[in-house]
């Protein structure tokens, strides 16, 4: 049954841009009363300003969500200006495109904190808000990322799929008590992701090809149309339908092929063998020791002259000590 979103009140956040200020437009034109959230206050303005246009009530609330406190003091602005809470969409993230072991703990820390962390702990503190209604939804904001892995982009999947698989325990565990969950997993979007993505040294920002993008426009119908029909995976294209559809062959496909690539040494593989001792033959020839054997130029025999041969003359071995 459709459910009718007209005069509910919506918290989204990461709502300054992109996705997130699509969906801020699109449910304050469907009449929703809306309290956008970013980090970026001059840009979260600009939405809400844009916002305003329709007869709802729109807060804006420019906090970091990365923050201990960021969303106890979320709680407290929404029940002291909207009342209660029927819907939260959990939309803000951020992108890293490049191999995973120059990743910094700093950068990991920072994904996972804005992509799923921050997402977890405002759930969890609003909950009890959503739970008052006799109905409400949370949506969480993924990615197709969640459906496949790719290489260069590990702990953005770890992300993603994560974010998947928190929606899906949470609407299995409170379905019971009227509260829909769905997660969006939109493909490539044309949104400032890609200019504000976290990036190793010397790594080229990515840029997808435009045939593979859709508007956030799009995304934002598409998002609403779920939140309505408490649809449990959502999707925007049909690429990313066909995606979601033929994910489990993704793995073991891709597993297949990267058997069939030729194994090649990593680059920390080839530092290590540039630091490995040289055999010994190697060593004497660079070095220009006589072989084991030659007698020595001053034409004393007996003793065979090798790198590691003794060179102390007052040596326990001796030849008269041996006699003795």
């Amino acid at each position: 049954m459709k459910w009718k979103v007209e005069r509910k009140c919506a918290i989204i956040t990461g709502a300054a841009s992109g996705i997130g200020r699509a969906l801020a437009l699109e449910l304050t034109r469907r009449n929703v009363h809306v309290c956008l959230v970013d980090r970026d206050a001059d840009k979260l303005q600009a939405t809400a300003t844009a916002c305003r246009q329709f007869d709802v009530l729109v807060e804006d609330f420019a906090v970091d969500l990365t923050e201990p406190d960021a969303p106890a003091r979320i709680y407290q602005h929404v029940l002291s200006t909207m009342g209660g809470l029927d819907v939260l969409i959990n939309n803000a993230g951020v992108g890293y495109y490049g191999s995973f072991e120059p990743m910094s703990a700093e950068q990991i820390e920072t994904l996972l904190s804005v992509n799923l962390t921050s997402a977890l702990k405002l759930t969890n503190t609003l909950l009890p808000l959503l739970l008052q209604n006799e109905r409400a939804h949370v949506q969480n904001v993924s990615s197709i990322y969640a459906m496949f892995p790719t290489r260069r982009s590990a702990a953005y999947h770890a992300s993603k799929y994560g974010m998947l698989g928190f929606s899906l325990a949470l609407r299995a565990e409170y379905a019971r008590y009227g509260l829909g969950v769905s997660c969006l997993c939109p493909g490539f979007v044309r949104t400032e992701l890609f200019d504000n993505m976290l990036l190793p040294e010397r790594q080229r920002r990515p840029a997808p090809p435009d045939w593979l993008t859709t508007s956030p426009e799009r995304a934002a119908k598409r998002a609403v149309r779920a939140i309505q029909r408490n649809q449990r995976i959502a999707t925007v294209t049909w690429l990313d339908w066909a995606i979601h559809r033929c994910s489990w062959l993704a793995t073991p496909l891709l597993d297949l092929l990267n058997g069939l690539e030729r194994r090649r040494p990593h680059e920390f593989a080839k530092r290590q063998l540039k630091q490995i001792p040289m055999p010994l033959d190697k060593v004497i020839k660079k070095e220009g020791f006589p072989p084991a054997g030659q007698h020595a130029s001053n034409g004393e025999a007996g003793l065979a002259t090798s790198p590691m041969a003794p060179t102390n003359p007052t040596s326990d071995v001796s030849p008269d000590r041996d006699r003795e």
